[in-house]
């Protein structure tokens, strides 16, 4: 991953997240650290398949204390994750809304924009997995 996409991947993240101290570190060949006021919270990986380049964010969230594994995500472990993801991010405006007939995952959006899916581990907790296009970087410097 060179210099110009860290660079870019870490305004777009700033930008969505509405986070001005997120960024992106390289740690050398198709991984980085996405970080948050210098601290890192999340892993970044890049894929080029087919001529087309992706990003995918990988962040781990602790289950809450005592819950059981394999546990629905009901509204009050939605609101709990919805805390702890907006502490963690320092994204104010960030949500995590039920998915339709599922009980094993969330959405997640900052304001309307969707921005990944929260899903549950049974040995981790949960996953926030942010999935960014090449196009989506287009318009960041």
């Amino acid at each position: 991953m060179n210099q110009a996409e860290v660079t870019r991947l870490g305004a777009y993240l700033s930008r969505v997240l509405g986070s001005p101290t997120a960024s992106v570190k390289a740690r050398g060949g198709e991984e980085a650290d996405v970080l948050i006021s210098g601290a890192v919270v999340a892993e970044l990986i890049k894929d080029t398949d087919e001529g087309e380049t992706s990003y995918s964010i990988s962040l781990a969230l602790p289950r809450a204390a005592g819950a059981k594994k394999n546990a629905p995500i009901d509204d009050a472990e939605r609101a709990r994750l919805q805390g702890v993801l907006r502490e963690k991010l320092k994204s104010a405006d960030m949500q995590v809304r039920a998915r339709p007939r599922k009980t094993d995952s969330a959405e997640v959006y900052v304001g309307e924009e969707f921005i990944g899916t929260l899903s549950a581990d049974e040995d981790e907790g949960y996953f926030l997995t942010m999935s960014i296009l090449d196009i989506d970087l287009e318009d960041e410097e």
